[in-house]
């Protein structure tokens, strides 16, 4: 009866007044007041009455901080989550019980909304308002007006902030694609899920989209600087008909030739070993990445050795990327959001590695609502965590992975086998909160492994690692990110195969790190990337003991050394011309290795052996030893040769200050990290890409065609018989050389349709030459020879079969030929 009454006084005593509007925006700043309260607010600062019935109100409390909102935007964001909706009568609002009806006629050209800040658009529709606009889908065109008017003059440009969200759990979406027609230029958004337009001010029609999320469409009416964000629907539809242009047209677009993404519905389609998902096996079936085999660890790219390649998870740098010697990642594949791999063109932003990058971002967790999810296997079991610290603000995220492989093993008839023991886990925790301008993120990593062959040896590896970010908006288009990193690698080896000889070796290496970097756009044409970074490494190449009463081995003490890698970066983006981009980096990094230290000079002439030590040199503690420039320069140049092609070209140069030490093709988690000093200098690497891509829009289909060359100077070699664990002075088991490596690489894809999948095709050559001064210098008598990864051709192919959405039959085919 209430209602009725309510209703039927709006209708025949509430006169509309022209001068009010439930669209004029107002400012409002008040903590935990009553709904009633709220309400006389609004009146006062814009004359628009709230009719409600108290008995609905009278426990909701009102808390907002908001400098310029809109009247009715404002009562929706104080019942959110009530069940209480919101409705224009007259110029006024009324508030009625979750009534599903269509609240008034939008405008079907133009359902304007104004926006200075960021407000949500979805809080100023229902449901039912969303399914009638969608069944006119052809007809709308929402408008969002940005800025206010004389703010800025015609001329000027403005800038525009915009974040894609995911509705569903408010986590933003990396890599979604934005599209202005009148310029016809692309963005895509960075992993906080920002994008930067700078435009003059006028209207632009503006798409959003993104791999697995619908496409969006608006009206930007841009006035001045301002902010805005959006949500992306997840996409339901048949397989057939998941059509995404967004990510190939990027493809296109984009300023990095060799630039690789992998999606997380490729990782979960390829099939893997005991159904565990592996994001690094994927990459091996891209084009230039090998592996030398199963039982191994280490990807070598484009003829690189496998020290050659940088892998971060959340910017934390992590030395064994696997699991049971390979076979395993060391990655839950659950958490992750975000797979990117740089071989063409390495951004200035990264260096200290010749080959690649490999870049991981997780998932920040579900801000909208708690979740729990696991999976098991015939090896390992998991679970993730998740839910909203403070709704839509906040989040955490917790995931856990744990083996237990030995019920197999304990099974198989080989007593070596039957008696041995593997097993592994890793954990990882994230924290992410917004404020109003800084984006606040922690991120923490532990990823253990123990092995015992029989009574033969006994592995026992562990990363750590934690980071900690700063996003913070100086302005619309000029943000900072400040990062404060920290990580560790630790092993130990006990080998037990010879009595007389039994060891047990224990190593570690730290990393910490801070840096610093800025992102600028000046207008629709230029942006400014900047930034520096310092790290320090510590390495406690430890020491070998005798194992056991019996064992002879003599005790080494191997030592420790330190260095301090800081750098300094510019990278400029250029639009040259509509149909040409430009992007000219400069890095300039420092490399000092650091005290305390002894360093052992030899004679002149003869071999560097401990036989032939001459002098010694001391340093103290944090004195410097020597110091190592390496100014390097970055340029790409892409060329759209039609909407749907391009070229790109793209030079490179890189060092990097670290190496491994290991004569064996493969990669064990013993192996050591060594740092360049006195003797051993950084290695250099010029790289030159050229690459034709093309789309066609018949069949979904996508290829690449991308030629490179590699130059090297001072690659690590070792001298037949190299004993890491024998002597400290590394130099007296390493050489150093060039190394050259060129090759073509083929890539054809068939995306989002009932029979699709893969082709790649890599022709690559990689050879070594050590020519020194003297005959011990020399390897192959100073001539060339392949290197241990020189693998000439390499066929993969991914085929995958969509019976239905839920079901997917897939076929894998690696064909390799060459070393090792």
């Amino acid at each position: 009866m209430k209602l009725e009454l309510l209703i039927f006084y709006l209708f025949f005593f509430n006169t509309p007044n022209v001068d009010k509007s439930p669209n004029q925006l107002i400012s409002c700043h008040v903590n935990d007041i009553s709904f009633m309260e709220f309400s006389e607010l609004i009146y006062r600062k814009s004359s628009v009455r709230v009719y409600y019935d108290k008995s609905w109100v009278t426990d909701i409390k009102v808390s907002m901080d908001e400098d310029s909102i809109m009247v009715k935007s404002a009562v929706v964001l104080a019942l959110k989550g009530t069940g209480l909706e919101v409705s224009i009568w007259n110029n006024n609002l009324i508030i009625l019980p979750n009534e599903k009806l269509l609240k008034e006629i939008p405008n079907f050209k133009r359902n304007r909304l104004s926006y200075e800040n960021s407000k949500d658009k979805t809080e100023t529709l229902t449901e039912s308002e969303e399914r009638y606009l969608k069944g006119r889908k052809a007809d709308v065109l929402q408008t969002i007006r940005i800025g206010s008017e004389g703010a800025v003059n015609g001329n000027s440009i403005v800038k525009v902030k915009v974040r894609a969200l995911d509705k569903d759990n408010g986590e933003p979406i990396i890599g979604a694609t934005m599209y202005v027609a009148e310029t016809e230029m692309g963005k895509m958004s960075d992993q906080y899920g920002f994008f930067i337009l700078a435009v003059k001010p006028g209207k632009y029609n503006v798409s959003f989209e993104s791999m697995g999320f619908e496409k969006k469409k608006y009206l930007l009416d841009i006035v001045a600087d301002g902010e805005f964000k959006i949500e992306l629907d997840k996409a339901i539809l048949a397989i057939e008909e998941v059509i995404v242009h967004g990510d190939r047209q990027m493809d296109i677009k984009s300023r990095d030739p060799g630039l690789l993404k992998i999606s997380a519905k490729s990782i979960k389609e390829i099939p893997t070993m005991m159904g565990e998902r592996d994001i690094l096996k994927v990459s091996e079936m891209l084009p230039g990445i090998v592996s030398v085999g199963e039982g191994s660890s280490g990807l070598n790219v484009r003829g690189g050795n496998s020290d050659q390649n940088a892998f971060y998870i959340n910017k934390i740098p992590i030395y064994n990327t696997s699991h049971l010697f390979g076979f395993f990642p060391a990655f839950n594949s659950d958490i992750i959001k975000d797979f990117s791999i740089y071989k063409g063109h390495i951004p200035a932003k990264y260096g200290g590695r010749l080959s690649s990058v490999f870049n991981i971002i997780t998932r920040q967790g579900n801000r909208k609502k708690f979740a729990v999810h696991g999976g098991i296997n015939p090896i390992t079991a998991s679970i993730t965590a998740e839910g909203p610290i403070k709704k839509d603000v906040s989040s955490i995220l917790f995931s856990a992975r744990s083996s237990y492989s030995d019920w197999i093993l304990s099974r198989i008839p080989d007593p070596m086998i039957r008696t041995s023991s593997a097993n592994f886990n890793d954990f990882s925790a994230a924290v992410n909160y917004d404020f109003k301008k800084t984006q606040l993120s922690a991120f923490a990593y532990h990823s253990s492994d123990y092995f015992k062959l029989s009574d033969i040896n006994e592995y026992n590896y562990a990363n750590s690692g934690a980071s900690v970010n700063v996003r913070h908006d100086f302005g619309p288009a000029l943000w900072g990110e400040f990062s404060v990193i920290g990580s560790q690698y630790t092993f130990e080896t006990t080998d037990k195969q010879q009595v007389s000889s039994a060891y047990q070796h224990k190593y570690k290496i730290e990393h910490y790190e801070f840096r610093g970097d800025f992102d600028h756009t000046f207008n629709e044409n230029n942006t400014l990337k900047y930034g520096t970074s310092i790290i320090l490494y510590k390495l406690n190449r430890g020491g070998v003991v005798p194992f056991g009463e019996e064992s002879k081995r003599n005790l080494v003490n191997l030592g420790s050394e330190q260095g301090v890698e800081s750098a300094i970066y510019f990278s400029d983006l250029y639009n040259v011309l509509p149909w040409m981009d430009l992007t000219l980096g400069l890095r300039y990094s420092m490399f000092t290795p650091i005290g305390p230290q002894t360093v052992y000079t030899y004679t002149q002439g003869a071999p560097p052996d401990d036989r032939y030590v001459e002098d010694s040199l001391s340093y103290g503690t944090n004195e410097p030893i020597k110091w190592y420039p390496a100014p390097e320069v970055r340029a790409v140049i892409n060329i759209e040769t039609d909407a749907r092609g391009s070229v790109k070209l793209a030079f490179n140069q890189m060092h990097q200050n670290l190496f491994m030490l290991s004569n064996t093709i493969t990669v064990a988690p013993n192996t050591q990290w060594k740092l360049a000093d006195y003797h051993l200098k950084p290695s250099s690497r010029n790289q030159f890409s050229l690459g034709v891509f093309r789309n066609f829009l018949k069949g979904g289909w996508e290829s690449s065609v991308e030629l490179f060359y590699k130059k090297t100077n001072n690659t690590t070699e070792f001298k037949d018989g190299a004993d890491f664990l024998a002597s400290p002075n590394i130099e007296t088991t390493v050489l150093q050389g060039d190394q050259q490596a060129y090759g073509l690489e083929f890539f054809l894809k068939r995306s989002n349709r009932k029979l699709d999948g893969w082709l790649s095709y890599t022709y690559s050559r990689s050879f070594v030459k050590v020519d020194g001064e003297y005959p011990w210098d020399k390897i192959n008598q100073g001539e060339i020879y392949p290197s241990n990864y020189d693998i000439p051709h390499v066929i993969n192919s991914v085929v995958n079969y969509h019976l239905s959405r839920r079901v997917t039959v897939s076929s894998v085919l690696t064909y390799q030929t060459g070393r090792p």
